[in-house]
Order: C-alpha cells, then sequence, then structure tokens
C-alpha cells in the first residue's frame, strides 16, 4: 500500500441528506482522525462520480431510495476508474425478514446482496457478521467498532445513592421495541420492591403505542434532544457531558439479527462511566468480563432481576465495573489507540 492510500467513502445517509450516526462511528470520524491523516487521503460523499482513488468504500444501505440500478452503475463506475470497491456493514440485514422486524422493500434487499456480490471485499463490525456474509462474499475483513475521544467528555461524579434515586439507563433507537420488552418484567419489579428510589431514564424512541402503554407505570423519564444535538458528534458531546446513569441497560432478544451485532453500547456505557448490564450474546460476550467490566445476564426475567437487584445493592461493584469498562474504552477501543487497526484493515483491503 503507497501513501497517502486515497479512499473515497459514500456514506448512509437519511431523508434529511445527513450521514446517519452508523457512519458517524464506523467511517467518518475514525478515517478524519489525526492519526491516520498522514496515511490516508479519504473523502466523504453521498454519491461517487468517477474520481481516481484507490478504493471506494460504500456504507450499510447508502440511501433512502436505494435500488438495483444504482449500484449496478456505481460498480461500472469504480471499475472504470481502476478502483477496489469495499463494502461496509455492521448489521445483516439480509436476515431482517427472518426476525419478524419490519420488512426491506425489494429494492433495499437486492442492494445489498447485489454490493455484497460485486465488492472486492466486504468490511463488517463482528466476526459473526462475517460468517454470515461469507455465503455471498467470502472476502471479509473484520474492524470492531471504536470511539472517537475527541467526541467524549469526562463529567461530574455522581452523588451518593443515599441522597438521591438510583438512576437506570436504555438507549436505544425505534426499532428496539422487542429488546426493551425482553427486561419490562424486570424493570416492573424492580418499580415494585424500591418505590420512590429509582428513576428509569431512556434515550432514544419507542416505536409502537402499545409499547409507551406497557411503560406508563414505571418511574420512566424520558429524555429529549435538541435536534440540533441529534448528529452523532453533538449527541455523543451531549452524552458522556451530561448523561450520569448508575446502571445501563443493554438487552439483545436472541435472533439471527442480533447475533451479528456489535458492543457499541458497551463502549458508550463505558464512555459515560455507567455500570452494564449486558445480554448474554455474541455482542457481548467477546469483550464484557462478567464482574469484571460489565454484567452479562441470560435473557430471562430472573436472571435481569438477580443482575438488577446485585448492582443496586452493591455500589462498590457498580463503582467497579463503570472503572473497569471505562479502563478499557480508553486502553483499547478509542481511535487514538486503535487506529492501526483501521490501517491494518486497509492493507488488508487494498489487496487481492
Amino acid at each position: 500500500m503507497h501513501n497517502p492510500y486515497t479512499i473515497h467513502v459514500i456514506y448512509d445517509y437519511g431523508a434529511d441528506f445527513r450521514p446517519h450516526a452508523s457512519a458517524y462511528l464506523r467511517l467518518i470520524q475514525p478515517l478524519s482522525h489525526p492519526f491516520l491523516r498522514d496515511c490516508l487521503k479519504v473523502t466523504f460523499a453521498r454519491d461517487y462520480t468517477g474520481t481516481l482513488v484507490d478504493m471506494v468504500l460504500v456504507d450499510r444501505l447508502w440511501c433512502p431510495d436505494v435500488n438495483p440500478a444504482m449500484i449496478e452503475k456505481l460498480v461500472k463506475q469504480v471499475q472504470q476508474a481502476g478502483a477496489r470497491l469495499v463494502y461496509a456493514l455492521d448489521d445483516d440485514f439480509l436476515a431482517l425478514d427472518s426476525c419478524g422486524a419490519p420488512r426491506f422493500t425489494v429494492e433495499r434487499r437486492e442492494s445489498v446482496r447485489l454490493l455484497l456480490q460485486e465488492a472486492h471485499q466486504v468490511l463488517v463490525t463482528t466476526v459473526e457478521l462475517g460468517r454470515s456474509l461469507e455465503t455471498y462474499n467470502p472476502h471479509v475483513v473484520v474492524l470492531p467498532n471504536m470511539l472517537d475521544e475527541r467526541l467524549l467528555l469526562g463529567g461530574r461524579l455522581p452523588t451518593p445513592f443515599a441522597e438521591r434515586r438510583l438512576v437506570i439507563g436504555y438507549m436505544g433507537t425505534t426499532t428496539h421495541d422487542d429488546d426493551l420488552l425482553l427486561i419490562l418484567p424486570a424493570l416492573k419489579h424492580l418499580a415494585r420492591t424500591y418505590p420512590g428510589k429509582l428513576e428509569f431514564q431512556l434515550i432514544g424512541g419507542v416505536a409502537h403505542s402499545e409499547t409507551w402503554e406497557l411503560l406508563t407505570d414505571l418511574p420512566l423519564r424520558v429524555l429529549h434532544l435538541d435536534p440540533a444535538e441529534g448528529e452523532y458528534p453533538l449527541f455523543m458531546l451531549w452524552l458522556t457531558g451530561q448523561i450520569r446513569w448508575d446502571i445501563a441497560l443493554a438487552p439483545l432478544v436472541d435472533n439471527t439479527f442480533n447475533r451479528c451485532k456489535s458492543d457499541v453500547k458497551f463502549l458508550d456505557y463505558g464512555a459515560i462511566g455507567a455500570a452494564g448490564i449486558y445480554s448474554r450474546m455474541p455482542a457481548y460476550t467477546g469483550s464484557v468480563l462478567h464482574r469484571e467490566t460489565g454484567w452479562l445476564a441470560e435473557n430471562t426475567a430472573e436472571a435481569w432481576i438477580e443482575a438488577l437487584e446485585t448492582l443496586i445493592a452493591a455500589a462498590p461493584l457498580r463503582e467497579r465495573l463503570a472503572q473497569n469498562a471505562k479502563a478499557y474504552l480508553y486502553a483499547q477501543r478509542i481511535v487514538a489507540r486503535a487506529a492501526g487497526h483501521w490501517l491494518n484493515a486497509i492493507e488488508i483491503l487494498s489487496t487481492d
């Protein structure tokens, strides 16, 4: 690989034409980091116009109206430019239908399949996702997520539990109703057992009105962001500067789609200094050390009640989990520490 190696990133964006959070997290932030600036020359855009570069990297679903004709045109443009086509994914979108998730349009499904088949190589965030996609393209490179430390703020220490309600938090998009409902029996048990002593905080959305109705008897506070803070860089500054959770929750229903997910919530919860409880799923079992950097719980109400009640009662354990998770994050999973993994991945992606 010569220096500087040139990469054009076509990021995944929504109806507002702004990059999605995952595009910032996985591509824009690390590839624009000073530690990589001398080795890589990277451009970011919503499309590709045939500029001469070494690599064109297409992110996730690309755009809201993606279709196979767009992919075929892109593939021809990349071939004519003599560049390598790399497809970057962090979710197994082809598994969504089998998990009862909202259906993909035929155009999106075929676009994903076509990109997987036409790409020289596929860049993924987990080993499990790579295994799932090898049927479509055997040339898979695994690069775990990392956080850009430039977006992480330290904050004040929580006040002692005796002086306030203990705060338990959950963060998720509107696609995670089933994950939240998985732990709802445990949350209701806690609300009954510790009346007036707990506060549940929710960041993000809930898709279905039926889910909201099931949450009404919890001491729940929904945290709303100013729309200007919703874009990932400002969101991370807000999250790490303002949120103070004693315990943070990351449930995952066991299905094909979720088994390919990454541990980004572990990184986020480490960044805010919270003691995390995580479903014992591949997303977390590879990085979370049980009772050392987090708590791994089976997907049963009993297991989540045990985890929550243990951490509520044991402030020293909460503090140790939180401190160890943050130490792991800053030692191994921030861009300043892990930039070499990006260079290694690019080295592999640039060769046959």
